[in-house]
């Protein structure tokens, strides 16, 4: 006699992967980020908007080196080693723009790659010190090559920054425009938030890459929104108030774009967490 059950257990469904993915790894991540945003940040010229995507993209490569070091078990270091990361890029950004002074040929500056040189060279001497058992000890899987990435990611962003602001890469334009006016500040909490908060947003064992990444790009979308109202006030962009204008708009479609995207994956994804009611308690 066979018994039939009353119910019977539907299989979950495989998860679905994605036909098409946009960078595929993280090396060639960085491999695109970094050339894109190298070559864009040493042709000031260019306008504000292309500025604007080479940036989201510096974000994008930060981003991801904080990840594949956070998914250790960094735990609280995730805030901290984004922000150890503009740190490296403002004083990469400074010491690149001083360089630049003395050897920019018009509108481009191959000087300030310079400071992303040194700023990974540093970075990456930070790694190894930190994992070596004879001093810090972290024994972080690839820190040494995060922390490398970090330093050259961020002085990129900074540079990108500072010249949407100041439609150069002059060093007293950015001293009087950027560092002077208090902007700087605006840059430096933000573009640690863009690099160290998606992946501290989607913390968790169902944290997936290319959600992680949109928060990313939307986070990109409102550091333009508000760069290009910086543009606009101080007014120093060689194609006029458009050009702040356009970089608003930009990060405006941007931000709503990804923003209502990581919203509607968050919902698609949502079904399998499964509610186990209170933590009990002992006693």
């Amino acid at each position: 006699m066979t018994v039939t059950p009353a119910a019977v257990e539907e299989e979950a469904p495989a998860e679905k992967k994605l036909d098409f993915s946009f960078p595929p790894g993280e090396t060639e991540l960085g491999i695109i980020a970094g050339i894109i945003s190298a070559v864009v940040v040493t042709l000031a010229a260019l306008p504000a908007v292309i500025k604007g995507a080479a940036l989201i993209f510096a974000i994008l490569w930060g981003m991801d080196s904080v990840r594949k070091t956070s998914k250790y078990g960094l735990g609280t270091g995730v805030p901290s080693i984004g922000v150890l990361a503009i740190g490296y890029g403002v004083i990469g950004t400074l010491m690149g723009l001083a360089l630049a002074e003395y050897g920019r040929a018009g509108q481009f500056y191959p000087g300030v790659l310079v400071g992303v040189l040194v700023m990974g060279g540093i970075g990456l001497i930070s790694g190894i010190m930190s994992n070596h058992e004879k001093l810090v000890a972290m024994k972080i899987p690839h820190l040494e090559r995060a922390m490398m990435e970090l330093g050259m990611t961020g002085t990129l962003i900074i540079l990108l920054e500072c010249s949407i602001v100041t439609g150069s890469l002059n060093f007293g334009a950015v001293l009087e425009d950027v560092i002077e006016t208090g902007v700087i500040a605006l840059m430096f909490i933000f573009s640690a938030f863009a690099i160290f908060h998606p992946y501290n947003a989607c913390l968790g064992p169902d944290e997936r890459r290319e959600r992680t990444r949109m928060v990313a790009v939307e986070i990109g979308g409102l550091i333009c929104i508000l760069l290009g109202f910086a543009q606009i006030v101080i007014g120093t962009s060689p194609y006029g108030i458009l050009d702040g204008v356009s970089l608003v708009v930009f990060g405006a479609v941007i931000w709503i774009v990804f923003f209502r995207m990581f919203i509607r994956a968050c919902f698609k994804e949502a079904y399998a967490t499964v509610g186990t009611g209170l933590i009990k308690t002992l006693g």
